[in-house]
């Protein structure tokens, strides 16, 4: 490839994605919005230029050769990055944004992020979304390492080159299973959950001393039954063990919304609260980007907080 072919090769990189991807020439030039032969022509010295076929062509339709079924994610990964470039020299122009990547922790992701992602489509339809759950404790690095634009999660990520927005906060209820004879209560007393079988958090999560300090100054004895930082997996087990969890209300309420075997209960004791945060790099902050976010958060979060009776701070 010549020398000038080189400061134009990310249009044959760019190229080959759109082929491998939409499956035809033609479709591939819809998608970038240039000509059919155009694309044919990139493709072509792209192949020259490597010395390989990467596409096979058989009675007008093209398949990509092993070769090139073997670039296809180092390919997507370029691409990736290049948007990640190209979004940090937008800087408050990032309205521009194709793909916006987020992680999230797993209830947040099971629970909130679907209706999130779906409001975002339907604000900006061109926008893809690219999603990882990740524990709190990797999501720094990733924002770090460029890896995802936005974290959603239960805890502030403390980084001087993060910055981490409170969202909304939820306060803690028991979740139990409908047969559950404490479901008779509108409300419930610490002590009312005397020797329960408990599904309890991790020992990593904020909660977990809170918890253990509760039912030790109440005296209150009680059997551990699982512990896990997976609290749509503890609420899912429910019914089935005839156990209890203690979880923030919101993450609850939309589980108990789709699983009809368990409810939620205030716990009379129990003021800790579970705060959620939007995290993201200081060079997003600002932009049309973030506001374009928070403001599909907010209509999503919204009519849960009023049904709750929650306190949101966007």
């Amino acid at each position: 490839m010549s020398q000038t072919q080189k400061i134009n090769r990310f249009k044959y990189i760019e190229a080959f994605s759109a082929v491998i991807s939409c499956g035809s020439i033609s479709a591939a030039a819809k998608h970038l919005g240039v000509s059919q032969p155009a694309v044919s022509q990139l493709i072509k010295k792209l192949e020259d230029s490597v010395g390989v076929p990467l596409f096979v062509r058989r009675n007008g339709v093209i398949y990509p050769t092993a070769r090139a079924e073997s670039l296809r994610d180092d390919v997507d990964d370029l691409l990736m990055q290049l948007d990640k470039i190209q979004m940090q020299l937008n800087f408050g122009r990032t309205s521009t944004m194709s793909t916006v990547r987020f992680s999230a922790n797993m209830s947040i992701t099971n629970e909130l992020l679907p209706t999130i992602l779906a409001h975002l489509h339907q604000s900006k339809p061109s926008i893809s979304f690219y999603v990882n759950s990740l524990p709190v404790a990797n999501m720094a690095k990733s924002i770090m390492d460029g890896n995802v634009d936005f974290s959603l999660s239960t805890k502030a990520l403390n980084h001087a080159n993060i910055v981490s927005k409170k969202l909304i906060s939820a306060r803690e209820v028991c979740v139990l299973p409908r047969t559950h004879t404490l479901a008779t209560k509108e409300k419930l007393s610490i002590r009312d959950l005397k020797n329960q079988k408990m599904m309890m958090t991790s020992r990593t999560d904020s909660s977990y001393d809170q918890h253990r300090k509760l039912f030790h100054n109440h005296r209150v004895q009680y059997r551990k039954l699982l512990e896990s930082p997976f609290a749509t997996l503890s609420m899912a087990m429910l019914a089935q063990l005839d156990a209890l969890s203690i979880n923030n209300v919101l993450i609850a309420h939309l589980v108990c919304q789709h699983n009809d075997q368990i409810t939620w209960r205030p716990i009379e004791e129990f003021d800790h609260e579970t705060h959620f945060y939007l995290s993201m790099p200081p060079w997003l902050e600002g932009t049309p980007t973030e506001q374009f976010i928070l403001d599909s958060l907010k209509c999503v979060i919204t009519p849960i907080a009023e049904t709750l009776d929650l306190t949101m701070s966007i």
